[in-house]
């Protein structure tokens, strides 16, 4: 089995090494070499490209039963000096698996870093809800949609090119199986989002309660002051020495009613 890195972005490399491409196919690569995402493609009967794009990294590999050529990458560069030695790998399909294992491992990082910053998130949402706070919530939303695009777009290629042997059976597995907290993870994050929300409205409901007790209890005082406050001539109290303290006293009475009334309907 043939192990070797070519610079996909050079055509004299690609038109002195892949020998299994006639020129219009090795023209159709190089065009598929450049494009910034994540799919399959099959370039003849001998010849399948694959294109895996992440955050930090765009793998690209191409292979037949007996070739592996992949543009340089570090993560590919680490790996494939112990992967090539492996006397497990019957073929480049194998070894396309491991690529798979390698990936997955990737995300499933990236996975965890995002729910342990969930974790925080969340509790300090139910603790303390700030408006700010909604600009975290669509970048982790954002952050798990990517996440779970990327595991499902890895899924189709894997699915497509998968061999009836335990490794690749192991790796479709985990990949579903990662695939599915990733969609769990979305719908955390909208549950979050409707968490906030609530925290918010209750928030709102909270001010607007107080203010609704406040305007509730000085109502009655304020027409008890505009009463007393008519230029009227008989005038009840405008000629006691008591008047203002009998005036105090019926605005403390109607406050404590209130605050009674209030506390009676658990509004308090």
């Amino acid at each position: 089995m043939e192990i070797k890195a070519l610079n996909f972005n050079s055509w004299d490399e690609i038109k002195s090494n892949i020998n299994l491409l006639t020129d219009s196919e090795k023209k159709d690569f190089k065009q598929l070499a450049t494009l910034e995402k994540s799919f399959s493609k099959q370039l003849n009967n001998d010849l399948q490209f694959f294109s895996f794009k992440g955050n930090r990294y765009h793998i690209r590999i191409l292979i037949s039963e007996n070739a592996f050529y992949y543009h340089p990458n570090s993560i590919l560069d680490e790996n494939l000096a112990n992967w090539r030695n492996d006397q497990k790998l019957a073929n480049t399909y194998d070894l396309l698996c491991l690529v798979g294992f390698e990936l997955l491992e990737i995300i499933q990082r990236q996975t965890h870093s995002l729910e342990f910053f969930m974790d925080k998130f969340e509790a300090d949402i139910l603790e303390d809800p700030r408006k700010s706070q909604i600009a975290d919530i669509i970048r982790l939303r954002g952050n798990a949609l990517k996440i779970k695009k990327q595991l499902n777009n890895y899924n189709q290629i894997f699915i497509r090119y998968k061999r009836n042997t335990p490794l690749w059976d192991e790796l479709i597995i985990n990949l579903q199986s990662s695939l599915d907290d990733a969609r769990s993870l979305v719908e955390v994050i909208e549950n979050i989002r409707e968490a906030h929300q609530a925290s918010m409205d209750n928030k709102v409901n909270e001010i607007m309660k107080f203010l609704t007790i406040m305007a509730t209890i000085l109502l009655p005082i304020s027409l008890l002051t505009s009463f007393f406050g008519m230029n009227f001539e008989n005038m009840p109290l405008i000629h006691n020495h008591n008047g203002i303290y009998i005036l105090y006293g019926l605005c403390l009475i109607i406050v404590l009613i209130s605050i009674y009334l209030f506390k009676q309907k658990d509004w308090l």
